[in-house]
């Protein structure tokens, strides 16, 4: 499938002097490369032969230039999935294939990787981030950031910084002291930069820091960023997150995304004019625009090329392995996994979420799959491959917080999965003779139509007949759902089901420019095909933020409605019937999963999230998989697992607190009057669980095998250190189980004596070693340098990196609470650094 960039033939472009370049344009055309041409691509001055570059999501993706049915492509796990795997060398080999699939999009930026602090289980994208260590996040993402830039395509780490909640995403000051950000929030952000291959742009946040804003934070990006950690890159704005003209040019602000410009354009010329902004300033900015240009010509990406999908088989196989490599095995009490087929000959597959694809979390990963496999489908096949020939299904009940996205049981009038959607540019309804403007066939009925539709044909203010042929599995009442960024009805068969249109409540769909969704219920026959018809109106006037090209959102889904006991008595019967259950669940199904554990003790339970979820029956389970969100092959990587095709070797890359209310945010989280207040400090995560001694679910870096490791000729190369001096942690890592696996090894330090009260261990290094056999060893060394050891202090006049002379101790584990080696370190004088 391919999708021409609309009106702008593919041209290739070639590296160009920069000084000479910037001589030669006009202050219109500085102030014209400093805001996007449009949604997804960067203004061009054709004069002189500045091309366009083209920008796309996302962590997990490369979504190309269409959120509205683009083109088809790889969805790697989401972020927790890829930390969960702390596996550096993995992480740069799905860098290496976002970096190759981005050149079959004809992208030359991919707005990756997202490494905020993972503060709150409550954290609207938590998926997108890896981790709740800015160690860990750090030393991953510099990895994927190398593997991304190999193909010559410019990684763009976001978001900078102390973005951790989506309440008041906008607009919110995330105040902290200067410790907590430069130890936890910022520590990331500066390893990546601070790296030998970093990164060649950086987005600013929506946020406010302190009560200054991201995009205008001239200590954020010329003092810390620019000054201390020497970038040389690019610096955008988040998707409308420029708020200023002449304070975010001050600050640091390169480009204002996406285009045309809303804030600078004519008026960034106007300030320029008046002084309010410096030559050398625009100039300074238009450099680092080029300098990004220059880096990534030698991609071979054409400007404006033409759009299609990978299907390289390689691809594929990494996918799988990426959906394995996700998944933690929590619990295995009774060792019922792998799965047998020798003893298991039926197994029972429940669930909601066993027959949909939990691929990634949505927002700016969302895209449109090449394909997906469901965790029924792939268990079904890997158990037809092992001669279990008895799989049964049972949904178990609803978990969802929209209603679900219609399957094949709705159908366009040619037959294919999907919605007819025929436009209008005035009200079919009040004017009959009303022609179609523009008529398609959509393969999802959640629709961000932000672009991929011929704006000049649709006009900005529009209507929209979608329909299709409804066909339900069961008798049933179903209930159906609708939100909009606009305003919409839902007809069955000529009757309003549900009336988005009267008084649509302000929601937080399509970025939070969509309604509330809307419910209404009705009861069908199954078999019977009913005619289902959706009324859309789009008016620009009436959302905050349109680009030119929108024409709004439409959502609209529908699930089964039946009594709740009805759903988990089928279930517990089916699984009563089998000699193991698989469980498949998400965020809110814990009634169901008591039901199953009871009724057959040989149940596996796969959680999906992308962040901790609490897990009141846990202590019936005896066989737990954390599976996150596992990208296409998220399927198979369970069946993979399930089977012992594949022996686990992720590890938990944030803690599981027993109840939300036990992590150390949640006093604070969400903020009140504009501000939120980071007043765990430094303490997140399991800094704080270790501090006060408060039990956990499971800890952070906690991950079992189907095989056991032993630990010995553990060492430290030194037990005293100066300033200048590294420290090598050796060990040698045994498989003394009966079947090939991986181990991670973990090392923590504490800091003794300390004027400032430290956490009583940090992530300082890890390592993960190849695929052991029985038997077989591996020597690991993991190296300390002085940044293991510091804090920074910022009071009595010092404002700056510190590790002071002392004892420290390294701990050397399997995991944070499975530590196999101590040692105590010297540090024999004090030193500073910036």
């Amino acid at each position: 499938m391919t999708i021409s960039s609309d009106n702008h033939p593919a041209r290739p472009f070639h590296e160009f002097g920069i000084e000479e370049t910037i001589s030669k344009l006009t202050d219109e055309e500085k102030v014209l490369i400093l805001s996007g041409r449009d949604m997804w691509h960067t203004a061009p001055i054709t004069r002189i032969g500045i091309p366009a570059l083209r920008v796309s999501d996302g962590p997990n993706g490369v979504r190309g230039t269409k959120f509205f049915e683009g083109v088809p492509a790889s969805c790697f796990p989401a972020a927790t999935g890829l930390g969960a795997s702390w596996d550096r060398k993995f992480l740069y080999l799905v860098g290496r294939a976002l970096g190759v699939e981005s050149k079959s999009k004809g992208v030359h930026v991919l707005l990756a990787p997202t490494i905020n602090i993972q503060r709150s289980p409550l954290g609207g994208r938590g998926f997108e981030s890896y981790s709740e260590d800015p160690f860990l996040s750090g030393s991953l993402a510099r990895a994927y950031i190398e593997g991304v830039q190999s193909e010559g395509i410019a990684a763009t780490v976001k978001h900078y910084v102390a973005n951790e909640q989506e309440f008041e995403r906008m607009t919110m000051s995330s105040d902290m002291s200067m410790r907590t950000l430069r130890e936890i929030y910022l520590r990331a952000f500066e390893l990546v930069i601070r790296a030998p291959n970093p990164p060649w742009a950086i987005m600013t946040g929506y946020n406010r820091v302190n009560g200054v804003y991201c995009c205008d934070n001239l200590f954020l990006i010329s003092t810390v960023l620019r000054g201390e950690w020497g970038f040389k890159g690019l610096v955008m704005s988040d998707w409308y997150g420029t708020y200023s003209i002449a304070e975010s040019i001050r600050a640091g602000l390169d480009l204002e995304m996406p285009g045309p410009a809303r804030v600078r354009g004519a008026a960034l010329a106007t300030a320029l004019r008046d002084g309010k902004v410096s030559q050398k300033d625009i100039d300074d900015r238009v450099r680092n625009v080029l300098n990004l240009i220059n880096n990534v010509q030698p991609s071979g990406v054409p400007e404006d090329a033409p759009e299609k999908s990978n299907d390289d088989p390689d691809a594929k196989k990494l996918l799988r392995e990426a959906a394995s490599s996700a998944i933690v095995l929590l619990k295995n009490e009774v060792n019922l996994l792998p799965l047998d087929p020798s003893v298991i000959k039926s197994i029972s597959v429940i669930g909601p979420n066993a027959k949909s694809a939990a691929i990634s979390g949505g927002g700016s990963a969302a895209l449109r799959p090449s394909y997906t496999v469901t965790p029924f489908d792939a268990i079904a096949e890997a158990a037809k491959e092992l001669g279990i020939n008895e799989v049964k299904y049972a949904r178990g009940g609803n978990a969802h917080n929209y209603a679900p996205i219609p399957g094949p049981e709705l159908r366009a009038a040619d037959g294919t999965v999907g919605v007819d959607l025929t436009f209008y540019n005035e009200n079919p309804l009040e004017n009959r003779q009303a022609e179609p403007v523009f008529h398609m066939v959509a393969t999802t009925t959640c629709m961000f139509m932000a672009d991929n539709l011929p704006h000049h044909i649709i006009n900005p203010h529009c209507w929209l007949e979608a329909r299709g042929k409804f066909t339900p599995e069961a008798t049933s009442e179903y209930e159906f759902g609708v939100s909009a960024s606009g305003k919409a009805d839902l007809y069955i068969d000529g009757r309003r089901v549900v009336d988005n249109s009267a008084n649509p409540k302000p929601g937080d769909t399509f970025f939070g420019t969509g309604s509330k969704e809307q419910l209404g219920r009705i009861k069908l026959e199954a078999g019977r095909s009913y005619d289902l018809l959706v009324r859309y109106t789009y008016d620009p006037t009436s959302t905050e933020i349109s680009a030119p090209t929108s024409r709004g959102g439409l959502r609209f889904g529908v699930s089964q409605i039946r009594p709740t006991e009805e759903f988990i008595g089928e279930a517990v019967a089916v699984a009563k019937q089998v000699d193991a259950v698989v469980l498949v669940i998400g965020l809110n199904s814990d009634e169901l999963a008591a039901a199953v554990l009871t009724a057959n003790e040989n149940t596996v339970v796969v959680v999906q999230s992308g962040t901790p979820v609490e897990m009141p029956w846990v202590d019936k389970a005896t066989s737990l998989l954390q599976a996150f969100y596992g990208g296409n092959e998220a399927g198979r990587g369970i069946s993979d697992v399930l089977f012992g095709k594949v022996n686990p070797s992720g590890r938990l890359p944030l803690s599981f607190p027993i109840r939300v209310e036990d992590n150390p945010s949640y006093p604070n989280f969400g903020g009140e009057n504009g501000h939120v207040y980071y007043g765990e400090d430094v303490f997140v995560g399991y800094r704080h669980y270790e501090a006060v001694e408060k039990k956990v679910l499971f800890p952070f870096g906690f991950g079992k095998s189907y095989t056991t490791f032993g630990y010995s000729d553990v060492s430290v190369s030194s037990t005293k250190f100066g300033p200048e001096d590294t420290v090598t942690v050796s060990v040698k890592v045994t498989n003394t189980g009966n079947r090939g696996g991986r181990e991670v090894v973990q090392v923590y330090v504490h800091d003794v004596v300390s004027t400032l009260q430290r956490p009583p261990k940090e992530l300082k290094g890890f390592a993960k070693t190849a695929v052991l056999q029985p038997g077989e060893s591996e020597d690991v060394s993991i190296v300390l340098d002085h940044l293991a050891f510091g804090f920074f202090k910022d009071h009595e006049q010092v404002n700056r990196w510190v590790a002071e002379k002392g004892e420290f101790e390294v701990f050397v584990g399997s995991t944070l609470k499975d530590i196999r080696a101590s040692f105590s370190l010297e540090l024999t004088e004090t030193f500073f650094w910036v």
